[in-house]
């Protein structure tokens, strides 16, 4: 306000006389083209709206059919979880997706038997001969080794992971879900007796889901239209007034649907089962507030007493600009949600704003070409009464503004309080239909399993070298030992527990007493070779002696030795000298000799015989002699050698001496040896085997061999990329894996996996974690982002949408404040109604969905209320006051309950949370409509008066007179 301007005051400070909305006494206004356009030709606006809903409804797929066609992923591929397991399936070669399916069988009444392992058998036969929908099946019920982690504790109940094409919430996840379920239906007639499947998991749930909300989508749309009907009828207590916003909104309900469903049947954009719904939900109640707009202000026109042409304009003229503005508003919120990161969000955004823009160009158009042909039937287009109670309430506003607002500021934080107690749950399973299959799986694994059996996250181990060898598998024990251990984990299995235990006998205890247990079995042998020491060191006692008796006679045989020399040699002289002299005498008698042997009877001759004999006996002299020299060197040898004997008997006998005492010191070490050993063999036995039942997971310890092995083997097919540079752990929760609590589970497990590697051989690798628990903390994640980057847009959009509508700035921040405060009351009475009165937590999804309609569709009511208020400011700040709340309360609460009927119509939904979000939604509109507006932001008006429309110049305030023609019924004047 400028320098020196006064604010514009009443006609008086006393008594006020405040008449009604004046009479249409006054000159004729310049009538816009559009609105005389459309005046014109509102028979071929109204035949092109039906012919393009005709059309977009005959020649276009339904919404239904496409939402099921195109359905998008709930979480993006290069969200963290989702790379884990698009990173792990490829390292793997399972799978290039990111959904997942758990087969579920339960024995009713009896445990899983022989007949139920074949029909299992030929089940994954079949599964993975569906090479289009089936990616991989990890079959770990199918091997002795892995089938107690997949087998209950009563046996009476069994899972089969499965990883099928596309991802978490797509169409090609949805076909493959339908897929899996038609291979098993076809196996029902060989199913065993008592057997049932159950096909659950993620990616059935989400299928589930979205057939469901399908299914809930005619049911939803009846249950919509009838609540509009009945809040129309009570609003205007006549069918036929109700037929024209009821006739638009049909209308453009079908159009919208057609245009929403071209879209993305030809991928210009996205969708899911929550924004088919929410957008259904949304045109229904916003065409049907803009229908209540037109027929409101053309009624109030009538009643004032204009004709039926004229209270036309006056119509368009007063709500064309709000039609437009709260269009903005709430398409401009909904398509913010385009900002953000999550599908969950991203398909949601773009159908609602297309169907609020096929909304409000029908409201722009068809409305007004409804709202001729609607004024030129006579029943159609004569006044109703208003209450009076509307203009006594805007009385009270004025005369006691401070009033009004302690009243909001003892509502409004009161409803804020309950969101102390507000809780988020992630768990979708808990807002699927009981009766659809994934849900009826889920329950099935609660009887037998702990909670979260069906919805495990993995860690996998990504290394840069192989991690099959000792060293790094003490290693990898380490973290799956240091993630069981985190509070609220209870079971994990991996490639050192296959089964979700430690591995049988892969304990240093174990291998302790192992060693006992073959130390044991060899004593005896160890006793009876220690009794042959001690023989031997008898033996080598007497062979000691026997040397050394040796030495003594081999003494006595060196000097027999020395004297046989002599002698020999004695002998060797005179047999020499005899062979020198019989030589001579064989010299002399050789003429004779030759005599003898030239005699032929020589034989017969006694003398010449013997003389003969003589002579060859003197030959044998000779030869005897020369054999006596080398028997005289023999026996020389052998008097030299044996003195040396005698030396190396006596160093024999030494050794032997040393040998004996060696042996004796052996022999007394292994007697003690063995006085130790026994007493220390059943302790070590003993050790290993309390270790091995006790399945404790300390002193991990897997020898080389172990690992040729057919159980390890098997074991590193599950859990050990084929390269061995990748390990996956799997674990399990104890409580709900898909809840705040899972979810701070995970993140401690996963902390707890980071420190179990520090300063290991596997410090450097990589560890990415997928899942259950994982996905939906990277929800939680980016949906505090996506939430804050939605909430910033919608804020300001809203701000510049009311300031240039209004054309205030101090207004504009009082209306964006009171936006805050509706949306935490509503918030916190719908806190209030689910969580503490219904026992159900609030969907994760319930708080943004809600507060961008609340935002955008909470625009609508504030644009009517102050744009009219500001058109009544003529009449000055109360007057304007009381005008505005006589004339668009009954339109605003109207428009606001009829809103707020739709969107609690979505309670018929078949999925809870769609119902939440539009009960939630329902609340907020009359929390906002009720309280905020005419509690708050209304005496706010009242009370800053020109401050409030700040910077523009209000117009100055006409006195009022007694010519203004009250309605009738209605007092001339009202005493403030």
């Amino acid at each position: 306000m400028t320098s020196g301007q006064q604010p514009p005051q009443d006609e008086d400070t006393g008594p006020v006389l405040v008449p009604p909305t004046p009479p249409v006494v006054k000159e004729p206004e310049k009538r816009p083209g559009p609105a005389r356009l459309l005046r014109v030709l509102a028979i071929p606006v109204v035949i092109f709206w039906v012919a393009a809903a005709a059309a977009l409804n005959i020649f276009v797929p339904t919404l239904e059919e496409t939402t099921a066609a195109n359905a998008k992923a709930m979480i993006p591929r290069d969200a963290p979880s989702s790379a884990a397991a698009i990173t792990q399936g490829q390292d793997f070669q399972e799978s290039d997706y990111t959904s997942m399916a758990v087969v579920v069988l339960e024995a009713q009444g009896r445990q899983l038997g022989e007949q139920d392992h074949k029909y299992y058998d030929e089940m994954v036969r079949r599964l993975l001969d569906d090479k289009e929908h089936v990616q991989s099946l990890m079959n770990l019920w199918g091997d002795s080794v892995t089938r107690s982690g997949q087998q209950s504790a009563d046996a009476q109940a069994a899972t089969l992971t499965v990883r099928p094409t596309g991802d978490l919430g797509d169409a090609d996840s949805n076909r493959s879900i339908k897929a899996i379920r038609g291979i098993i239906e076809k196996l029902d007639k060989d199913k065993p007796e008592g057997l049932t499947v159950y096909v659950s998991g993620p990616a059935p749930l989400a299928s589930d889901t979205l057939n469901a909300a399908d299914e809930s989508m005619v049911t939803l749309t009846i249950v919509t239209i009838v609540v509009i009907i009945a809040m129309l009828l009570i609003a205007y207590r006549s069918i036929t007034r109700a037929i024209i916003p009821l006739f638009g909104v049909l209308i453009t309900l079908a159009t919208a649907r057609g245009v929403v469903s071209l879209l993305v049947e030809n991928h210009v954009i996205g969708i899911s089962s929550f924004a088919m719904n929410m957008a259904v939900s949304l045109v229904l109640g916003v065409a049907t507030d803009y229908g209540i707009f037109y027929l409101g202000r053309f009624q109030e026109a009538r009643r004032a007493g204009e004709d039926r042409e004229s209270a036309y304009y006056t119509s368009v003229r007063s709500v064309a600009h709000v039609v437009l503005g709260s269009g903005i508003a709430i398409s401009g919120a909904c398509l913010c949600l385009s900002l953000t990161t999550l599908d969950y969000f991203r398909t949601l955004g773009p159908p609602c704003f297309v169907a609020m823009v096929v909304a409000v160009i029908a409201a722009l158009t068809l409305g007004p070409a409804l709202l001729t042909l609607g004024s030129k039937v006579p029943w159609l287009s004569e006044p109703a009464k208003t209450s009076p109670a509307w203009r006594k309430l805007g009385t009270a506003i004025a005369k006691w503004p401070a009033a009004m607002i302690a009243v909001a500021a003892l509502v409004i934080p009161l409803c804020i309080a309950n969101l102390a107690n507000y809780t988020v749950s992630y768990n979708d399973r808990d807002y699927a239909p009981k009766s659809v299959e994934s849900s009826q799986g889920y329950a099935a694994a609660d009887r037998h399993f702990q909670p979260s059996q069906l919805s495990i996250d993995t860690l996998y181990i990504k290394a840069d070298h192989d991690m099959r060898n000792t060293t790094d598998m003490i290693s990898l024990d380490r973290v799956a030992k240091n993630i069981v251990r985190t509070p609220g984990i209870s079971m994990v299995q991996s490639i050192t527990r296959p089964n979700g235990r430690p591995l049988e006998h892969a304990s240093l205890p174990y291998a302790m007493g192992s060693m006992g247990t073959k130390i044991g079995q060899n004593l005896g042998f160890l006793k009876d070779r220690v009794a042959d020491i001690d023989t031997m060191a008898a033996r080598m006692g007497d062979m000691m002696e026997s040397s050394k008796k040796m030495a003594d006679i081999t003494g006595q045989l060196s000097a027999g030795t020395q004297m046989s020399v002599e002698a020999s040699r004695g002998l060797k002289a005179a047999m020499e000298k005899t062979r020198d002299n019989l030589a001579n005498f064989d010299d002399f008698f050789r003429p004779i000799r030759n005599y003898l042997y030239w005699e032929p009877h020589c034989f017969d001759i006694p003398m010449c015989w013997a003389m003969r004999s003589l002579n060859e006996s003197v030959d044998n002299i000779d030869e005897a002699t020369s054999q006596l020299g080398p028997m005289v060197d023999g026996l020389s040898m052998v008097d030299a050698a044996t003195p040396q004997m005698i030396t190396q008997l006596n160093a024999m006998v030494q050794n032997m001496a040393v040998m004996q005492q060696l042996t004796l010191t052996m022999q007394s070490l292994f007697h003690a040896t063995i006085a130790q050993l026994e007493p220390m063999i059943n302790p070590m036995v003993d050790m290993g085997k309390a270790f091995d039942n006790a399945k404790n997971d300390d002193f991990f310890f897997m020898p080389p061999e172990s690992f040729n092995t057919k159980d390890f083997q098997t074991g590193m097919k599950f859990m050990m990329t084929p390269d061995g540079k990748g390990a996956r752990i799997l674990i399990y929760h104890q409580g709900e894996a898909m809840s705040p609590e899972g979810i701070d589970q995970i993140q401690r497990a996963e902390a707890a996996a980071h420190e179990a590697i520090k300063g290991t051989s596997l410090s450097n690798v990589d560890l990415l974690v997928a899942g259950a628990s994982a996905n939906y903390r990277d929800v939680q994640a980016f949906s505090m982002n996506d939430i804050l980057t939605m909430m910033l847009a919608t804020f300001g959009l809203v701000f510049l949408i009311v300031m240039v509508i209004t054309r205030t700035l101090a207004g504009s921040v009082i209306v964006l404040i009171t936006v805050v405060l509706s949306f935490l009351g509503s918030l916190g009475l719908a806190a209030f109604i689910w969580e503490t009165l219904i026992g159900i937590e609030l969907h994760w999804l319930t708080l943004p969905i809600a507060f961008i309609v609340l935002v955008g569709v909470g625009c609508d009511y504030n644009l009517l209320l102050l744009s009219r208020y500001r058109e009544e400011l003529s009449a000055g700040i109360r007057t304007g006051l009381i005008r505005t709340i006589a004339g668009s309360g009954n339109v605003a609460v109207t428009a606001a309950f009829v809103l707020a009927g739709t969107m609690l119509a979505m309670l018929s939904s078949d999925v809870v949370n769609i119902g939440q979000a539009g009960s939630t939604i329902c609340i907020g509109l009359i929390f906002d409509m009720m309280i905020l507006r005419l509690f708050l932001v209304m005496p706010l008006a009242r009370i800053l008066g020109p401050w409030f429309w700040w910077p523009q110049k209000l117009p100055t305030p006409k006195r009022a007179t007694f010519r203004d023609k009250p309605e009738a019924g209605e007092p001339v004047t009202t005493r403030i």
